[in-house]
């Protein structure tokens, strides 16, 4: 009798699932938002009491249920009609990187670090901020990012010239402070990069970031 009634749960919480799932509409996990994660978190611990608690039965799993569905539908039907509903729900795109520059406040506000915004762009294969004209934080987290003029792609086939081989880039200050182990990556030391910044007027405490690549050299964005 137990395992029947797990079975039933079993089968009651999938239903719920998938209506939870075509509420949410035909979204692939990238566009997936923080408010579509707590839809789905609640769903699931509704499902988990359900099924381990001897004194929940079908019935209050189905109301639940229906509960959580009705909320559910009445938000994504609002934020599509309210556009201030939207936003103050499921937030904004926000512009991190504008004309080739981090705009570290909205850096700040959404708790990201110079190299989060790296590791996502490495996602992109860009491997260098300096690359970058903007970067669109999606609701999603993703990053949207339009590249420079000069760095969109062509087919070296089209050249005659040689191309040096494509080398990592490195983080080798951020927020005024020396990344050790990205120095170290580099192959290089302290006294040769602070004699490289030295050379460029560049003084440390000043640098809100500085990448470097053998090939490109340094790119430099101060502190405003």
């Amino acid at each position: 009798m137990m395992f029947l009634s797990i079975a039933i749960k079993l089968a009651v919480g999938m239903i719920g699932v998938i209506i939870v799932t075509r509420l949410l509409g035909k979204k692939e996990m990238a566009q997936v938002t923080p408010l579509d994660f707590v839809y789905a978190l609640i769903l699931g611990g509704i499902i988990e009491e359900g099924i381990y608690s001897s004194s929940t039965n079908v019935g209050h799993i189905l109301t639940a249920l229906a509960i959580w569905t009705i909320l559910i539908y009445i938000i994504e039907t609002t934020t599509q009609k309210f556009d201030n509903w939207r936003h103050l729900i499921k937030g904004s795109p926000t512009l991190i990187i504008e004309n080739g520059k981090i705009n570290m406040k909205a850096m700040k506000k959404h708790k990201l670090e110079t190299e989060q915004v790296r590791e996502l762009l490495r996602m992109q294969g860009i491997f260098s901020i300096g690359q970058v004209n903007y970067a669109i934080l999606e609701n999603s987290g993703q990053l949207t990012v339009l590249e420079r003029a000069g760095e969109e792609p062509v087919s070296r086939q089209e050249f005659k010239e040689e191309f040096p081989e494509n080398s990592l880039t490195y983080l080798l200050v951020e927020e005024g402070d020396i990344n050790n182990p990205a120095l170290k990556q580099a192959g290089k030391d302290r006294n040769w990069l602070l004699n490289e910044l030295k050379k460029r007027n560049y003084p440390l405490s000043d640098i809100q970031f500085a990448e470097w690549n053998p090939n490109q050299g340094f790119y430099v964005q101060l502190q405003s």
